[in-house]
């Protein structure tokens, strides 16, 4: 189950017409720049209704069109012969479920759950504090639409306050601030609870690939420290209100929260290897999978777009064995890389200048 078959029009490089997809395992086999990552990207895009390389939709249309579309069919238990597509023409992009427009992209995530292992995962790490929430939210997002609503509400009632901050409108800010702290004091419990489940995957798995004696955890330290009421909250944020009138911004709330890796009781980050941290971002990805799967019952796809590359033989084929199961699995690898056993349920396409010719 998964996707079973991918069309194309004007969408980046990829050569318009239909890719055949119905196999467990998938291979993308080309150079750089030939268009593996773009197969990816639209997969990525039909799952979640954006990408995960830009937030311009004009970016993915191709230079000689003006307009794209991606059609596919797909599989899952609950839907045998399902629909989807995504398509952008003069400015303005829709998303189609069987035929009809979906409005709220919270409806897309139940479908096909991917988690895409790339590159930049690594920033998780070695990147801002906001790239770590972005990463837990998604995981939170993925199997709990309540959540995408109560982190929406949360954003909602921050733009509204940071705008009472930067008119100078202070009437208004205790009614606002309340709203947020309760917006607020939701989505940091559902972090908090997040943390321990997801840890208990996390931990032991990077112990066991990275073979460190000492153990690295998460640990979630929310910007509001202790405070646990609406009251407490409302408490900081009056105390605070002067530098955010200031500063014409919100200081302080989940928008500000940190998710950290601690070993030993010092940031792991900051002493970790390139290797390591390469190597954490992709647990974090297997976590995240495995996490989904142990909360919801089934199983996600994955996409893996040369992550594998960086990794020394040994540690290739731990990573390998232990990826979690999928409904299906989709990987880019350069010529001449080793790919491992291909099985017989599997498809292999060459990629060349947006083409795939399957081998």
């Amino acid at each position: 189950m998964g996707f079973r078959s991918v069309r194309f029009h004007g969408f980046r490089n990829l050569e318009d017409g239909e890719v055949n997809l119905g196999a467990h395992d998938v291979y993308l086999i080309g150079e750089n720049g030939q268009g593996k990552t773009n197969f990816l990207e639209a997969l990525y895009l039909l799952s979640y209704g954006s990408s995960f390389r830009t937030r311009q939709d004009r970016d993915l249309v191709a230079w000689e069109s003006r307009e794209m579309a991606i059609h596919s069919r797909f599989e899952t238990p609950e839907e045998p012969e399902g629909r989807l597509s995504v398509t952008w023409r003069d400015g303005t992009k829709s998303i189609r479920l069987h035929g009809k427009a979906v409005n709220d992209r919270k409806e897309l995530l139940r479908r096909i759950p991917v988690i895409v292992f790339v590159h930049e995962d690594f920033l998780f790490i070695g990147g801002p504090p906001e790239r770590r929430r972005w990463f837990m939210d998604q995981t939170l997002s993925l199997h709990d639409p309540l959540y995408v609503d109560q982190i929406r509400r949360f954003k909602k009632l921050l733009k509204e306050r940071n705008h009472l901050l930067k008119s100078r409108k202070t009437a208004l800010l205790d009614h606002y601030g309340e709203q947020l702290a309760y917006a607020g004091l939701a989505v940091s419990d559902r972090r908090e609870s997040l943390t321990r489940g997801f840890g208990a995957i996390f931990t032991p798995l990077f112990q066991e690939v990275s073979g460190l004696e000492e153990e690295v955890t998460m640990v979630y330290r929310p910007s509001w420290g202790e405070a646990r009421s609406t009251g407490e909250v409302m408490a900081k944020l009056k105390e605070k209100q002067d530098m955010d009138l200031a500063l014409g911004t919100t200081g302080s709330g989940p928008h500000r929260d940190r998710f950290m890796f601690i070993a030993g009781g010092r940031d792991f980050a900051k002493s970790a290897s390139t290797g390591q941290q390469r190597l954490l971002s992709l647990v974090l990805r297997v976590a995240q999978a495995r996490f989904y799967t142990e909360t919801t019952g089934r199983k996600p796809l994955l996409l893996l777009d040369d992550v594998l590359l960086e990794l020394d033989p040994g540690r290739r084929r731990m990573f390998r064995d232990r990826l979690p199961e999928a409904e299906q699995i989709i990987y880019t690898f350069l010529p001449g890389e080793e790919t491992g056993r291909i099985g017989e349920e599997s498809l292999t396409y060459q990629v060349k200048n947006g083409v795939l010719r399957e081998r």
